[in-house]
């Protein structure tokens, strides 16, 4: 490990709010603190941590790499690392690991270091994040990512939630979602995730189908300052910041996240039947296409129910609680380090198994 370095020089670039960095070889610029969770994958990302400091010391002259040891803690070491002024956060594992790391390093709103970007290091089971930001799947080609890449500040999403505590705010950088997603998820978690996300997911997703009973659901929200209003029985619900969730479901096909809205997508209750038969339109980003499908996009929504039912929450792949719940996107907030315009460099050929 080294000692911290000084913030490197960055220059504007033609994409608003852009910034680019300017290096072709090893960041001596930068420090980077890389968050690792060693369970992520079916534990096989802790079989790793060698060929990950390898890649750092030949990526940046100043890191660390602090290994988490149980739930959230992540969201510590990340909120440690801001505070003790890493220019780059990463987290390495899966779509959870992100949002445990992003949700320490956002607080009350607000970066808790402004100078820190996000970034990514694919290593879990779903990982369906590194799909909108241009990640490379390859870890050692997106630390080399994390070293050269472009930093563009990103939407990031806030949830106010219900949990058997009351009320949480978290954060979530990807997708959020309410319905049977919080179900599909809790299986999905459950299984042992052997097979890789897409088929964990899938196969989640098949046995909630032939399980779920929908439940009645309220669901605000604005456009242009007009009151929006939906209410039925409910199969779910996503929020999508960023294009991609679940093991490939395309939920925010038209999205972005540098523009202040979330992609909104609305299933209503429907038969078995209906659901397989639409069930290709969650993986081709034609969820508009779905069957009584409601979307639009909106930079604030809020969901209801009634007190006898239980409606789970996800956000970013993890079950987090249950409605009555709002969300919100909040606009350009962090900075996230990826290969938005970067193309590979020769040197990262080094393969990850």
């Amino acid at each position: 490990m080294s000692q911290p370095g000084t913030p490197a020089q960055k220059t504007q670039t033609g994409l608003p709010g852009e910034i680019r960095t300017k290096r072709t070889g090893r960041n001596s610029d930068e420090k980077i603190c890389l968050i690792l969770n060693p369970k992520a994958a079916a534990g096989s990302a802790g079989k790793k941590i060698d060929r990950l400091k390898r890649a750092l010391d030949k990526s940046f002259k100043h890191w660390e790499l602090r290994l988490t040891n149980g739930p959230r803690h992540a969201t510590a070491l990340a909120a440690q690392a801001c505070e003790e002024g890493f220019d780059l956060v990463a987290a390495a594992g899966g779509d959870g690991t992100c949002h445990e790391v992003i949700n320490g390093m956002i607080h009350e709103d607000r970066p808790r270091n402004s100078k820190t970007a996000f970034s990514l290091i694919p290593l879990g089971t779903g990982s369906d994040l590194m799909k909108t930001i241009k990640s490379p799947l390859n870890a050692e080609e997106a630390i080399w990512i994390a070293s050269t890449g472009v930093t563009l500040p990103c939407d990031v999403g806030r949830a106010t939630i219900t949990t058997e505590a009351g009320k949480e705010t978290r954060y979530f950088i990807n997708v959020a979602g309410f319905g049977a997603n919080g179900e599909v998820v809790r299986q999905a978690n459950a299984s042992s995730k052997r097979f890789g996300g897409q088929v964990t997911f899938l196969k989640a997703t098949l046995k909630t189908a032939m399980r779920y009973t929908p439940p009645r659901v309220q669901i605000e929200w604005t456009i242009d300052d007009q009151s929006q209003h939906w209410e039925g029985a409910l199969l779910s619900c996503f929020v999508a910041n960023g294009a991609y969730c679940g093991g490939g479901m395309w939920v925010g096909p038209n999205g972005s996240m540098h523009d202040g809205q979330a992609d909104i997508t609305i299933l209503p209750a429907m038969s078995l039947g209906t659901q397989v038969l639409n069930m290709p339109k969650l993986y081709n980003g034609k969820l508009d296409q779905f069957s009584k499908s409601h979307c639009f996009q909106t930079a604030h929504l809020r969901a209801t129910t009634t007190k006898n039912n239980r409606v789970y929450i996800d956000l970013d792949g993890e079950l987090s609680g249950f409605l009555p719940a709002s969300f919100s996107i909040l606009p350009r907030l962090l900075p996230v380090r990826s290969g938005w315009l970067h193309s590979l460099s020769p040197e990262a050929t080094t393969k990850t198994q």
